[in-house]
This record gives structure tokens, sequence and C-alpha cells, in this order.
């Protein structure tokens, strides 16, 4: 069955997409991101759409964006939910005490609560007393008491964490930088939203000094998941409660699904005991990291798990579209019915010069994620580049793509090496490239030109590779941000690996270090001696990787 569907997949699934699609081709179109990004583009790019085609596409959409969100909102007005915050806000202007249920729900939170005069949070009080709505009206009495802190925990545990996790930092400094008991702790760790509160404390500019050492307490909550537990891990190492920190980071790995996370917390069991055994442990891991790839490199091991591969062949032995997004989204739908022996089968179809990233895309599933398979596709169109820039480029493709040609974000990144829209069409302008369709950037020699020409910008003012992964992943206004905070990569215990667990922007956080093991790897496969322990302690020496703390 398998066999006869794959032939009519690859028969049928071969038109080549560019530009704006029409109404009746993108009607058509499955649901699916790349329908989304079609319909925004319909949206912003043609003027032609009525009101009622704009309702019908509104009605098709996978995943609502901000950007998408305000298209419709042009066209067809505010939505349904938009309208209702309209309305409660208007209502909560007039008279809080006449607010609907649903207007509570919408509205009734602490930095909301915050904004309101005394008068007005009587009548509001008042409302929720007559609704027995006991809850709300508890934490809202209780930020309104001289002692916060005290009369929060009075109400309770999700009492308590309800503000703590709403409120603004310069907020929860003054207000919550007490210490709490162990038995109210107790109660904290069996409410959901514990995990949001422990980070909430540990990563980021510290704000807190007294609040931090309520964590130092040895939970027997076997609900606890592996990053509250990383986390307390990070917290009880920053007060050199090393002991205490080891056991968090035992159990943070015993709880961890992924290898990388179960790495994660083996690497900072070592830092945390200087236990050799440990690191033997973490150099024996299959999965390739930055934490596995020290622990290799402390004893002097190969990388066994990670594979460069090169095709067989220079032509597929198919016609596979690499441009089109619907393709691959049909393709992706398509492999999760096969069988490994399937998938083992198919990849081979795909061992080619152009469809070379496919090809390690079904060998990491083939191999159930036990190898990493590095590869340099689309050479031809990076022949001018020096190896260095060759090495930062291919680190990037790899985290943000794994050089799938046509692969779209949720907020429309778009291509290998996923640039956002205004980007690249300014980057097109600067460089007067005439007819530019931000389609282009499904095709891999635009792709690497625009990557070429946006690092440019960036090693302008950032030298390290970990410094430009923050930067690509979460804008260079983030990462200088970050570093002149006179924060992080500072000398100082733990560093800079603290830092790296550390800094604000998670989605940057994980991407940055998973760039900085890609550029290891690559670096050896263009014949460079790169340590990575040696990358990992230039972070903390501003005139050696960027030029905002010079």
């Amino acid at each position: 069955m398998h066999c006869k569907f794959l032939s009519i997949f690859f028969v049928t699934c071969t038109i080549l997409l560019s530009g704006v699609l029409s109404y009746e081709e993108v009607i058509k179109k499955p649901e699916s991101i790349a329908k989304d990004y079609y319909i925004y583009r319909l949206l912003t790019e043609t003027a032609n759409i009525t009101t009622e085609q704009a309702k019908v596409l509104y009605g098709q959409i996978s995943r609502m964006n901000s950007n998408l969100e305000k298209e419709f909102e042009k066209k067809i007005g505010l939505n349904q939910s938009a309208q209702d915050e309209l309305i409660c806000r208007k209502s909560a202007q007039e008279d809080l005490s006449s607010l609907s249920q649903e207007c509570i729900k919408l509205l009734i939170y602490p930095p909301f609560v915050t904004s309101l005069d005394e008068k007005a949070k009587v009548k509001l009080i008042k409302k929720l007393q007559e609704d027995n709505n006991s809850f709300t009206v508890g934490w809202i009495e209780a930020m309104g008491e001289k002692d916060v802190f005290v009369s929060l925990q009075e109400k309770g545990a999700k009492e308590f964490l309800m503000v703590f996790n709403s409120m603004p930092r310069n907020y929860t400094k003054v207000y919550f930088d007490k210490n709490l008991s162990v038995d109210f702790i107790k109660l904290l760790e069996k409410q959901d939203d514990y995990e949001r509160f422990i980070k909430n404390i540990v990563v980021g500019e510290q704000h807190f000094e007294i609040l931090p050492k309520s964590l130092l307490y040895e939970s027997q909550n076997s609900s606890l998941s592996h990053n509250s537990y990383f986390f307390l891990g990070i917290n009880a190492a920053r007060l050199s409660e090393t002991e205490l920190a080891e056991r968090f980071f035992n159990q943070a790995e015993k709880k961890a699904y992924f290898k990388y996370d179960k790495d994660k917390a083996l690497f900072w069991q070592y830092l945390v005991s200087k236990s050799n055994q440990t690191l033997q442990i973490l150099s024996e891991s299959h999965d390739v990291n930055i934490y596995s790839l020290y622990a290799k490199e402390m004893f002097d091991l190969p990388v066994l798990s990670a594979i460069f591969i090169t095709p067989s062949q220079n032509e597929p032995k198919i016609f596979f579209d690499m441009h089109d997004p619907f393709v691959w989204k049909e393709f992706l739908d398509m492999i999760k019915k096969l069988s490994l022996d399937e998938l083992e089968s198919l990849s081979e179809k795909f061992n080619s010069e152009e469809t070379l990233p496919i090809y390690a895309f079904l060998l990491e599933r083939v191999m159930q994620y036990r190898r990493s398979y590095f590869i340099v596709p689309f050479g031809k169109y990076f022949t001018d580049f020096n190896d260095e820039r060759k090495i930062m480029i291919l680190s990037l493709a790899k985290q943000e793509s794994h050089f799938i040609t046509s692969t779209i974000s949720t907020s429309y990144a778009l291509g290998m090496m996923q640039f956002m829209p205004f980007l690249a069409r300014s980057i097109a302008k600067d460089e007067k490239i005439d007819n530019f369709d931000i389609d282009d950037m499904f095709k891999p020699d635009v792709a690497y030109k625009f990557a070429n020409i946006h690092l440019d910008y960036l090693n302008k003012y950032l030298y390290h590779p970990l410094f430009v992964a923050y930067a690509y992943n979460g804008g260079i206004g983030f990462t200088k941000r970050m570093l002149q905070s006179n924060v992080f990569f500072k000398n100082g215990n733990y560093e800079p690996f603290l830092s790296m667990e550390t800094i604000g922007y998670e989605e940057s956080r994980e991407y940055g270090k998973k760039v900085l093991a890609n550029y290891v790897m690559y670096s050896k496969y263009f014949g460079k001696d790169v340590s990575i322990k040696a990358l990992l302690t230039a972070l903390t020496k501003p005139e050696e990787t960027d030029k905002f703390r010079q």
C-alpha cells in the first residue's frame, strides 16, 4: 500500500510555486502553515480580496499569529474574541460592578487590578463576592494589604503563584524577595505553575537576594519535571550548595526523556562535583551537543555518532520539488505512516546532491536519532565564501531547517536560512535585486547569498559563533542588551555555563548552544582544529567575542 502511495505522491506533487497565489488556488490547498503563509501574502499583497472571501480564508487558518490577525482585522473587522475584549474593557471603564462572568475571566488578572484605584477595587471585589468568586477575591484582597507576601501565603499557594507569575519583576522584587517556609514550598510544588515560579526566580537578570534561598529544599515530590529539577540545581549551584545541586541535577537526568536534556543534567553534575566518572559517562553519549563534545574532548575521544555524508550520485532517482512548501508538508504527513524499513528504502531515492537534505533527514529517523548526520548541501552556491563563513552558515542552516529549502515557520520565516520576509525584502532592496519575490528564499542560492550578507552585518559587532547565533535567532538588539547588562558572561563560578543556561530568551538560549555544537562539527569537516573548551572559555573575554562590551 505504501509503495503505491509513494508512486502517486511523487508524480502528483511536483508543482513549483512562486509568488502570490490566487484566491482560487489558496482555498484548495491543504490546511497547513504553508497555506497560512500564502493567505497572508494574499491579504497583504493584493487589493481585490472581498470581505466574503476574507471570511472564508479566516475559517481555513491552521495557526493564527498576530500579523495575520491584524490583516484580517483590516478586511473583516475584529474577530469575536477581540470584539469581546473591547466590549469588556469599555464595560470595565464604565462600571466594574456590572462585569459579566466572561469579562471577569478575560480581564481580571493582577496587572489589570494594579491599574485600578481603591474605589474601583472595592466595586470589583463586591461584584466578585456576589458571584461567589472567592479565589479571585482572595488574591485581589491580598494585593491590597501592606505585606503582600504574607497575605498571599495566607490565601493559598495557587493565589501566591497567580500573582507572582503574572506581575513584572519590578513588582516582585519589591514585594516577594523574602524567605518562604519549607511547608509553603511543599504547597507550591503541587501547583502546575511551580516550574514557571522557579524559572522566574532563576532565569534572567537576578532581581532577588533572599527568595532564591527558599528553593534550597530537597523535594520529595515525584511529579516535578526534569526542567524543575534542573533549574533548582542551577539555583543551588549559584548559592554554592554543591551537594544539593548535584542531587537536583541527578533527579533532572533521571526525569529527562531526550538525550540532550540528560546530557545537560549530567554535565552540570560534573561541574558541581568535579567527578571524572560523571564526565566519563557523558563522554559516551551518542547525542552531539556542547556537553558531550566537551566531555569527549576532555578524554580525547572521537565523535563516533556524528557522520558526514556525501551523495552517491549527482541526480536524484525521483523528481521531488524541493522549493514547494506544500510538497514538503505532504511528504511529512506521508512518512509518518512508514515503517523504519520503508523509510530506509525511501531514503535511498534521495541519495543525491540535489536532495541530500531529505536523505539526511530520513536517515536520522531510520537510526531513531542515535546518529547525527552532517551534510554540506548546495556547495556550488558558496564556493566564493571563506571557510569560516561556510562553517557559520552551515551551522545556522542545520539548526534552522536541517537544510530543507521549503521550510516555513509559524512566524513565516522562510527557507533553508529562515529569513523573515521584512529582512529578506530589506536586503533585496539594499542589494538592488530586481524582481525579487520572498518565495525566492526557498531557493538555496538565494538563501546562502542573503545569509552571507546578513552575517557581514552581524560580524561587525559579534565575533563569537555563540553570540552570532543569539543575534541571528533573537535579533542583534536582544544580544546587545544582554551583553551590555553587565550580568552575563562575566568571570565567576560556573561561567560561562551559568550564563548560557540563564539568559532570558529561552528560544535563543537553546538555539545558541545547538548552533555552537554544529560549529564545532563543521569546523572539523573543514579541517580546522577547533576546541569546544577554548570556544567556551573565550565567552568571558569581550576582546575576543564582541564589540558591544569593549
